[in-house]
């Protein structure tokens, strides 16, 4: 495998440049499992700028829902799955197309009603003008922004877990929000029976995933940590944020790491934890996520140098001043393995960023002296 180095983009929002860490490929491939929600989250950012245009826990005409957590919710009682569509109705043609030939159709919704519950989220740029409110806004119109960009954040953090990139987009959930599977847009479905046809293919899928997740909700201890690792490895790994929950539970289901899995689910539930921080813009509390799961005892030392390296990498990603707080993490990361093969290229990057911070900010650095990477 090639050990050329590369380097972190310059450019953010925030400051225009960035620290530009330079880090062996071979070990950015190793904590691409770490990093891939947290770039994805960015990807994300940049591509959606928009919210809902409804946010109704009533469906409308055509049957789908445009509030996604009343239909996740109406899904678990009903005992349904989750049909998610992310659109962009009046500036995407394929959109227009998907809904107009075959989701919108008495034929579709009514046959797929009975398995599915159906949800939209239709992003147009003219209902994200309304998250603003106008200059010398009265305290209604402010309101109104302020409910609007609320509906925008949650809608960012759907779109996040989703990981999309594009619309139209469709998704199928259990009822308990776990991922099945995504529909990728195909244009030669052009009849409302052929959608429908695909999607019975889904449906052996959907029992899979439940029986999985009911299985992992059972029993205690090392049988249901086992029973969650199952759930967590039949999980496509760009959508095993929707199981945090279920696995936030392993340190406390195996105090004694009885089934070797604890750090594992440690650094996956910082991993979740630490998307949501950067989606909402919390570039360093994003980071010390990492650094407070790597000093916390619960993670082998090859996870805890991939956690503390993130959590510098992040920071250095974003364009952060703070060299301090970047030194300490790779120093912190450096310690956590010494002898492990990353550990080189480590050495490299801190003294990279040595380089070029100013040189008070490299001294307190020096030695992994950072407070923020304890």
């Amino acid at each position: 495998m090639s050990d050329e180095t590369t380097q972190i983009p310059e450019g953010t929002p925030e400051t225009g440049k960035s620290t530009k860490i330079k880090v062996s490929k071979k070990l950015i491939i190793t904590i691409a499992s770490i990093a891939a929600g947290i770039i994805a989250a960015a990807a994300v950012v940049f591509f959606v700028v928009l919210p809902l245009t409804k946010n109704s826990a009533k469906a409308d005409e055509f049957g789908w829902y445009h509030d996604y957590d009343a239909a996740k919710e109406l899904a678990s009682k009903q005992n349904k799955s989750v049909l998610l569509l992310v659109s962009e109705t009046g500036e995407d043609e394929y959109s227009k197309t998907l809904k107009d030939a075959i989701l919108n159709t008495k034929e579709f919704t009514a046959a797929a009603q009975k398995d599915f519950v159906l949800v939209n989220i239709d992003v147009t740029q003219a209902e994200y003008q309304k998250t603003v409110a106008p200059e010398n806004a009265t305290e209604k119109e402010q309101k109104a922004a302020d409910a609007n960009a609320a509906k925008f954040k949650r809608n960012m953090q759907i779109l996040s877990q989703y990981r999309t990139q594009m619309t139209p987009s469709v998704y199928i959930a259990t009822k308990d929000g776990y991922f099945v599977s995504y529909i990728v847009y195909d244009s030669s479905i052009t009849t409302p029976a052929a959608y429908l046809s695909m999607l019975a293919d889904k449906i052996e899928d959907i029992k899979k995933v439940n029986d999985l997740a009911a299985a992992a909700g059972k029993g205690s201890g090392i049988e249901k940590v086992k029973a969650i690792d199952t759930l967590y490895e039949a999980t496509d790994e760009n959508y095993r944020d929707f199981l945090v929950d279920v696995y936030r539970e392993v340190p406390e289901l195996d105090r004694k790491n009885e089934s070797g899995l604890v750090s594992k689910y440690v650094l996956a539930t910082a991993n979740s934890d630490a998307v949501r921080l950067y989606t909402e813009g919390d570039y360093p509390g994003a980071a010390k996520i990492f650094a407070d799961a790597a000093a916390g005892g619960k993670l082998n030392k090859t996870d805890a140098q991939q956690s503390y390296y993130t959590a510098g990498y992040l920071l250095g990603s974003v364009g952060s001043q703070d060299y301090t707080a970047i030194i300490g993490y790779l120093q912190a990361a450096y310690d956590a393995d010494p002898e492990s093969e990353h550990a080189a290229a480590i050495q490299q990057a801190i003294d990279y960023v040595k380089s070029t911070a100013p040189s008070a900010d490299a001294n307190a650095g020096a030695g992994g002296s950072s407070t923020e990477a304890k």
